[in-house]
């Protein structure tokens, strides 16, 4: 989870040294999150959600859902 962003807005200033923004992070309950999901600033997961492997959930989630990251597995096989 990562509740804030560096600021970068201006190219002359490292930015190490311009700061950050901040928001909290809300998880409702009986929630399941599977691994490697991060959750960004100012996000709530309402409750009874699922939030699938692999997910960057950066908006709110509604009470009652299943995310998950939907990709396209293309496997081949040498030779083809």
């Amino acid at each position: 989870m990562y509740d804030h962003n560096h600021c970068y807005k201006d190219a002359n200033i490292p930015i190490k040294d311009q700061g950050y923004t901040s928001a909290p992070i809300t998880i409702g309950k009986h929630c399941w999150i599977g691994s490697n999901v991060v959750i960004l600033k100012g996000v709530t997961i309402g409750d009874n959600c699922v939030i699938g492997a692999g997910c960057v959930i950066y908006k709110d989630v509604p009470d009652n859902s299943v995310v998950v990251n939907h990709q396209n597995q293309v496997i081949q096989r040498y030779g083809d």
